[in-house]
């Protein structure tokens, strides 16, 4: 039988085929450039080549290699065809070359030939592996990589040549992160804020019943902080926190310390950044698109008091809270009425509020109670560009920096020790450097409306407060894909995985001599730069009751025009001249910051403003929703 009429009586019946066919995956569109072929019994290249110079001919093995390969040319019909190459290529096999590209059906047809043939082991086509990357996760909320490009989502890319807008340094690469998990529906957020109001892009089968407890309203002046008409209640609704002259003239004594502001909705704000409706073609994206947002309200008028944040988080976690109080001094009292037990507790905790004093006891106890119970409480730095804030000081407590889109300090973030991580807040055109290095914050849900909801839109924000939520919907993130992380696991997960923090020559180190926009390192801001897709990946890892190893890290070295002119102008902010006075009781917009300098320029600018606070002690700056 002549070479070709084998080679169509082959690819007529296709049996007879040798295993190395059968077994061969399907063949791509792509052309077939050569094939991987092994004769059986070929001798290794290495012992032919040894063989060879040493003797100065061939050996008996390389010799009878050739008459077999010589058989296999005479009937396949290649020892008629030029062109044809064939290179040594692995321990004893041959790369055999055509004179040009096959396409699949050409290449099927000569491998069949080349199979059937009883002194090939095997044949298989030459094929190009790919990055093992699964395609990107691309959403088509027009805000994603629109005009308003919601850069805080994207991957991790850029370089120093490139302008600000594409340098992308510090963010954590949630879009990276959705190649792995998108979220898990059975996912809970609790956002302790000023509560949340209806949004188009916040659908309210994602928002769970929460509840309200900012406790203080005196119903007979029919005024109090909780501005709803009441105290606790089943209602998380923000009714807004503005506070006015107004205010102040008709109850000093409540409103006297407290800023004039118009209502943040700084709730909302928060919610969105973690669960805002991805991929169904309004707005912008959130970072979990499954998870649901247990709203509960701690914060009205003037911020936040302790007692509320502390019954807020116990409640999230689905502890018993007392609702209201004998009105007595008898400690045996007890609770007049408690609330209902929350029937969705939370694993994750995000408060964007906080005071600058020192964690004390009634703090860490109830953060180690929470921790127990595997709940993390994730909590805002400040942005006093000093010591932390607490409750992110405390112990067990998941404290978050700031970071500029590049990756140091954002100019206002607090700093200190007693931090764990570290990402992106938005840099705003506060402190000496100005506008060189600002990224005009983070796009997410807003709501508009100074004393009452006018219109939900969508608006950058700038803070810690807007840092900490990109934590806690990267930990959704990880628990999506292992619910049974345990608090200590989630906290190692975040840390283990992150980036080493950026350096330079130009920019200094994080100090009380140098509080503004500087370099961060594990003793200021965290074990280093949040990385989301890797804290997944941890996560991926213990589900596997596998070993966790993290990617060697490039080093990052920072030397862009905006920071040689940066430098130039001296420090950015002076040094600290003391320690933060301690605050009262009332916890205010802890990731909220701004500068009255600035006042005039938002209010131009339609940003809206941020969490007013009680004490003038506890202040903590804001501008343009940065809380």
């Amino acid at each position: 039988m002549t070479p070709l009429l084998r080679l169509a009586w082959l690819l007529s019946f296709g049996c007879g085929l040798s295993a190395a066919v059968s077994a061969a995956p399907a063949a791509s569109a792509r052309p077939v450039q050569g094939f991987l072929l092994r004769l059986h019994e070929a001798p290794l290249h290495a012992e032919a080549r040894e063989y060879a110079l040493a003797s100065h001919a061939p050996s008996l093995a390389s010799t009878r290699l050739d008459s077999r390969w010589q058989a296999v040319r005479a009937a396949t019909g290649l020892d008629r065809l030029p062109g044809w190459r064939l290179q040594a290529m692995g321990a004893a096999s041959h790369l055999l070359l055509p004179p040009q590209a096959l396409s699949p059906a050409e290449a099927r047809r000569w491998q069949a030939a080349l199979a059937a043939r009883p002194e090939v082991a095997w044949i298989l086509p030459d094929e190009r592996e790919q990055r093992l990357q699964a395609d990107p996760v691309v959403p088509d909320d027009p805000l994603f990589a629109g005009p308003g490009q919601q850069w805080w989502l994207q991957p991790v890319s850029g370089s120093n040549a490139l302008p600000i807008e594409a340098r992308l340094r510090g963010v954590p690469g949630f879009q990276s992160a959705w190649a792995r998990t998108t979220g898990r529906a059975d996912g809970i957020v609790a956002v302790l804020d000023t509560g949340v109001r209806p949004h188009p892009d916040l659908p309210v089968g994602r928002l769970l019943p929460g509840y309200d407890f900012v406790s203080d309203w005196d119903s007979a002046t029919g005024r109090g902080y909780a501005n709803d008409g009441n105290g606790r209640d089943s209602d998380p609704t923000d009714p807004g926190d503005w506070v006015d002259a107004a205010d102040r003239a008709s109850d000093p004594a409540r409103y006297g310390d407290c800023s004039l502001a118009a209502s943040s909705w700084h709730g909302t704000a928060v919610a969105g950044l973690i669960a805002a409706t991805a991929d169904n073609g309004l707005g912008g994206a959130g970072i979990d698109w499954a998870t649901r947002i247990l709203p509960v309200r701690v914060a009205g008028k003037c911020g936040a008091s302790v007692r509320d944040i502390i019954d807020g988080m116990r409640w999230a976690a689905g502890l018993a809270v007392c609702q209201s109080w004998h009105n007595t001094l008898d400690a045996s009292a007890g609770c007049a009425r408690w609330a209902p037990l929350n029937p969705h507790p939370a694993r994750v905790i995000n408060i964007s509020f906080g005071g600058s004093a020192a964690c004390h006891a009634e703090y860490q106890a109830t953060v180690d109670e929470l921790w127990a119970r595997g709940v993390v409480v994730v909590a805002a730095a400040g942005n006093d560009h000093a010591g932390p804030s607490r409750p992110a000081s405390c112990q067990q407590v998941i404290g978050v920096a700031a970071l500029n889109r590049d990756g140091f300090k954002a100019s206002y973030s607090n700093f200190g020790a007693a931090l764990r991580i570290a990402t992106v807040g938005g840099d705003d055109a506060s402190g000496q450097w100005g506008a060189l290095l600002a990224d005009h914050g983070l796009p997410g849900l807003g709501l508009s409306g100074a004393t009452s909801l006018a219109s939900p839109d969508h608006q950058r924000h700038v803070g810690t407060s807007f840092a900490t939520p990109l934590v806690s919907g990267a930990i959704s993130l990880m628990l999506a894909a292992h619910p049974g992380l345990s608090a200590a696991q989630v906290l190692q997960g975040l840390q283990v995985s992150a980036r080493p923090h950026v350096g330079s020559g130009l920019i200094g180190a994080c100090s009380s001599s140098n509080p503004g926009r500087c370099l961060c390192s594990a003793s200021t801001c965290g074990a280093g730069v949040l990385d989301a897709d890797q804290a997944v990946a941890y996560a991926q890892a213990q589900a596997a009751s596998q070993a966790y190893v993290p990617p060697t890290w490039p080093t990052v070295w920072l030397d862009t025009p905006e920071l040689v002119q940066a430098a130039a102008l001296g420090p950015d902010r002076e040094a600290l001249a003391s320690t933060p006075e301690p605050a009262d009781e009332a916890a205010t917009g802890g990731g909220a910051t701004g500068l009255m300098a600035v006042f005039a320029l938002l209010l131009a600018s339609g940003a809206l403003f941020s969490v007013p606070r009680r004490s003038a002690a506890a202040r903590l700056p804001e501008q343009r929703r940065r809380r």
